[in-house]
């Protein structure tokens, strides 16, 4: 798709159709291009950005606050004498 401003923005609605996007999601998809030029979206900071990705850490299992046990990993794996 050609630069959004070169075409405008009945005209990128119209590309966005012949694209496969209903009349309504290619509105929506050019309103939206619209308010996110406008500055309508504040970047997120440093650190929310960084609580966001430790929020997704917790939800996907790969961040918890338990404390593993020490005297378990020891049990499992018995050392030779």
């Amino acid at each position: 798709m050609a630069d959004f401003w070169t075409l405008g923005p009945t005209a990128s609605a119209v590309s966005l159709r012949a694209m496969g996007f209903g009349p309504r999601e290619a509105d929506r998809l050019v309103a939206l291009k619209l308010r996110y030029l406008r500055g309508d979206f504040p970047k997120p900071t440093l650190e929310e950005k960084r609580l966001h990705f430790a929020r997704w850490l917790v939800q996907a299992g790969r961040l918890s606050d338990a404390v593993p046990d020490p005297r378990a990993d020891q049990q499992s794996h018995p050392r030779a004498a």
